[in-house]
């Protein structure tokens, strides 16, 4: 079995519960890609759902790997997802981000533009919908 480094949180609680290890590596099922993560996303959200709150909203149980989205580089698809995808810089939606790798449905996922890092585009995965340069992720052709 092929692992990643993860990030996991065992009880809910404050930092102390997340515990590094290594996890199974995802793989793309049909409609879905697999991007290896270069920033993770990281959103307030994510230290109130480890600390128990919000389960009427969010559904989570532990053990389970916090986080919504980061960007990377896509290194597989699913079936029925065009293999252009493959070593494309972008930003993608996906549950457990504090990972080196998360599966993602292809329609989760934006090229990230020229002249973006990735630390810059991951931070617009949630809250930066204000930015300008969220806008101009979003408006991109894939």
């Amino acid at each position: 079995m092929v692992v990643v480094r993860a990030v996991r949180v065992h009880e809910f609680g404050g930092p102390e519960v997340l515990v590094a290890e290594e996890i199974a590596e995802p793989v793309a099922g049909p409609g879905q890609v697999v991007v290896g993560l270069n920033v993770a996303d990281v959103i307030f959200l994510d230290t109130l759902l480890r600390g128990g709150w919000g389960g009427e909203f969010f559904p989570l149980a532990p053990p389970y790997v916090p986080g919504g989205g980061g960007a990377g580089q896509v290194l597989s698809v699913g079936e029925g997802v065009d293999p252009a995808w493959v070593g494309r810089h972008v930003v993608a939606r996906g549950s457990g981000s504090y990972a080196e790798r998360i599966v993602s449905s292809a329609d989760e996922i934006v090229v990230v533009p020229d002249g973006l890092v990735s630390a810059e585009a991951a931070a617009m995965v949630h809250d930066g919908d204000g930015d300008p340069r969220a806008r101009a992720v979003r408006r991109r052709d894939r």
